[in-house]
């Protein structure tokens, strides 16, 4: 939590500095196409009755789109949705080749953009998600590819963050390379076995599975 306090105020900071009396053009809508790099404490912590552990890094991509609702002096308020999916290997030793553990949202989100250029954004939004840990093979294009979902549980979390579209205030940018940082907040429960493929990987108590999830995320964002 500090670390996206301390993110939030330099997004303020710079609102300020970046701010000056030229006229705003009208905004219209923002949308981003991003990848990201994952860490999840809690899954990196479980403790699986096979042995071994989730990696402390995993990988992402996702899509969002957003629509003006308010504008101020030097501040814009966003209104929009957003989507990604997120999938953290291990080397928890299982029949089939490797074990996933894999995170699909879906989220209502607000972005606070600031200083003239709305070149920062304040992000806040309540997800949709749905986690399942699941053994596959690496050759998944094979016709006889198979896979075995051990565990799957859905869950509501909130987010925060801090977003900055790095061409924004450039002359005749409309788009360009947007950094981001998110937190995710979010709590599966208790992470088992449900179903046994040839023998059990998870146990009847792993550990539970929480937020705080990180996501570093590098993407293209336009408007």
């Amino acid at each position: 939590m500090r670390l996206v306090a301390g993110m939030l105020a330099m997004v303020l900071m710079a609102g300020n500095v970046w701010a000056d009396t030229d006229e705003q053009a009208p905004m219209g809508i923002r949308w981003e196409l991003w990848g990201a790099a994952t860490s999840w404490p809690a899954l990196s912590d479980l403790d699986p009755e096979a042995g071994g552990s989730f990696n402390s890094t995993g990988f992402g991509i996702g899509l969002s789109a957003h629509w003006p609702v308010g504008e101020f002096e030097d501040s814009t308020l966003m209104i929009g949705a957003e989507g990604a999916f997120t999938s953290t290997s291990s080397d928890i030793p299982v029949y089939l080749d490797e074990l996933y553990a894999d995170d699909v949202y879906v989220a209502l989100s607000t972005k606070w953009l600031v200083g003239e250029h709305r070149g920062f954004a304040i992000d806040a939004g309540l997800a949709y998600h749905l986690m399942d840990i699941t053994q596959r093979e690496n050759y998944y294009y094979y016709y006889d590819y198979e896979e075995f979902q051990s565990w799957e549980e859905s869950a509501l979390g909130g987010f925060v963050g801090v977003t900055w579209d790095t061409w924004a205030g450039k002359p005749g940018k409309d788009g360009g390379l947007a950094l981001a940082l998110k937190v995710h907040f979010v709590d599966f429960g208790t992470v088992q076995d449900e179903d046994i493929f040839v023998e059990p990987v998870l146990g009847s108590n792993a550990g539970t599975l929480d937020g705080p999830l990180y996501m570093v995320q590098l993407g293209y964002s336009s408007r």
